[in-house]
């Protein structure tokens, strides 16, 4: 279980993550795998062979303000999650990493599927990184006893962390990664990066929109047009 935490100069907290490996994609698990597609699929194992820091939680509103002197959210609050196209995404953490004093050899990035993925599941195979169990009390996702007009994103935090102490993984505000949309392969990858092109890119997580039965499982996958915006989490490594 990774616990070494770091602080960047906005306060911004990043959780080391260690090397490692995993399933990725439906873990054998009935009840997932029946309810995702064959994009997701096929399962397979990925070996991930450098460690990585990534934020604990999604990028508030004020950090990017401070960072990027503007603030296109449609739902205004510091502390809920920033949405931005994937452009400006990568330009905060390029910015990010010019403006911090970062080793050498180092930088602030978008996640790779796998590692977002990794962090995740958190050591887990179930549906959830929480388990099977499905509750408004534990995720920020698509309520059918309300009225479409009422969903939104909440402040960061508002639920419990996963396993390895991040927040709001499943649900809140779908995530950027930095991978091109693309097929899995079907045998043991090291160190993925996705595709090398292509037309959208992989969001993660699901969102305060989002079907908890499709949508917000640990191996759900979605793509989006590069310039839609989505919210997103930093992770801090090794170029």
């Amino acid at each position: 279980k990774p616990n070494y935490i770091v602080k960047s100069a906005l306060n911004m907290e990043l959780i080391w993550c260690p090397p490692g490996s995993f399933i990725m994609g439906p873990c054998n698990n009935r009840n997932e795998s029946n309810n995702r597609t064959t994009e997701d699929s096929p399962a397979h194992q990925v070996i991930l062979t450098k460690g990585f820091y990534l934020g604990k939680y999604e990028v508030k509103q004020e950090e990017y303000e401070r960072v990027m002197r503007n603030n296109p959210s449609r739902f205004k609050g510091d502390n809920l999650p920033v949405r931005v196209s994937w452009n400006d995404a990568v330009l905060f953490c390029e910015t990010l990493t010019r403006k911090e004093n970062v080793p050498s050899g180092w930088e602030f990035s978008l996640p790779h599927e796998s590692q977002w993925e990794y962090t995740c599941r958190a050591g887990t195979t179930s549906n959830y990184s929480w388990g099977r169990v499905r509750s408004l009390n534990l995720a920020n996702y698509r309520d059918r006893t309300k009225d479409e007009s009422s969903f939104r994103p909440v402040n960061v935090g508002s639920y419990s962390p996963n396993p390895w102490g991040f927040y709001d993984m499943h649900g809140n505000v779908s995530e950027w990664t930095g991978d091109w949309r693309g097929p899995y392969p079907k045998t043991l990858t090291i160190d993925p990066e996705g595709p090398v092109s292509g037309t959208s890119r992989v969001v993660r997580g699901g969102s305060y929109f989002s079907n908890v039965l499709s949508d917000l499982l640990s191996s759900s996958r979605a793509e989006k047009d590069p310039i839609r915006p989505s919210g997103f989490r930093v992770s801090f490594q090794k170029k």
